[in-house]
């Protein structure tokens, strides 16, 4: 009877000190800790992991999209600025001068015959005779236009002549026939008399001079690297170096500037 008595009251008391500690919330906070603990592996085998790291490769994407973006941006900033720098050099806005910027697509350079490509022709307004420029500066002349592309003759061709103005930082010093000797980088200024008493320097510039209604004139050709006095005429013998060429170029601008003659 003790006995049944003592297993009785352990019973009643071990009831009460649960319902004591599901009522205090102990029971609560220790069954919180313990999913607690099992949540971080729960996380780690469930489907989740595998969202989680496609969401990286989305963001990882995203950011090499912009890079690629900005790195575009500023390619076509810079040659917006180049475009726009037109009108500073030359003093013509561009909108009233510019075909078309056009990209070089293929070269020829044999035996001092140096022509260029371009994939811009007859639909884009293109015609024979038109000036072709890298910047302001005069690289060289439609020579034959298809639908839609044409081909350039450039100043260094061996057989490219252009009138030329010799100037100094004033004046007008002489007019002459640029002439290409099939070299990249360098020309040579023709018919320039040895009268008046005028000196050829170093440094002096070299514009077009649009006396054959071909081209606009004061387009920049280059700068005097070497001058000397010919031993045979009565003439000076000038070296001439251009400030671009278009060997370092991808695109070039088409100019017009009067009907190109047929």
């Amino acid at each position: 009877m003790a006995s049944r008595n003592r297993q009785l009251l352990t019973a009643v008391i071990t009831l009460a000190i649960t319902l004591v500690l599901a009522w205090s919330g102990v029971w609560r906070a220790a069954w919180q800790h313990l999913a607690g603990g099992i949540a971080p592996w729960q996380r780690a085998i469930s489907p989740t992991f595998t969202t989680d790291a496609s969401v990286e490769q989305q963001l990882a994407t995203a950011r090499e999209q912009l890079v690629e973006v900005n790195a575009e941006n500023v390619l076509l900033r810079t040659r917006l600025g180049e475009y726009l720098s037109i009108r500073g050099e030359g003093g013509i806005p561009p909108e009233q001068v510019v075909v078309v910027r056009a990209r070089i697509i293929g070269r020829t350079q044999r035996q001092g015959r140096r022509f260029i490509e371009l994939d811009a022709g007859a639909v884009d307004g293109v015609a024979k005779g038109m000036a072709v420029c890298a910047g302001w500066s005069l690289v060289g002349l439609v020579a034959g236009v298809q639908e839609g592309r044409c081909l350039v003759q450039q100043l260094s061709d061996s057989e490219s002549r252009v009138p030329a103005l010799l100037m100094d930082s004033e004046k007008m010093i002489a007019e002459g026939v640029l002439t290409g000797i099939g070299k990249r980088g360098l020309f040579l200024l023709d018919f320039i008399e040895d009268r008046g008493g005028i000196e050829v320097t170093k440094g002096m510039h070299v514009v077009s001079a649009g006396s054959d209604a071909r081209l606009p004139p004061g387009l920049v050709i280059g700068t005097v690297s070497d001058s000397s006095r010919s031993s045979t005429a009565n003439h000076w013998r000038v070296e001439v170096t251009p400030l671009r060429v278009a060997e370092a170029c991808e695109t070039l601008l088409v100019l017009r500037f009067a009907n190109p003659p047929r």
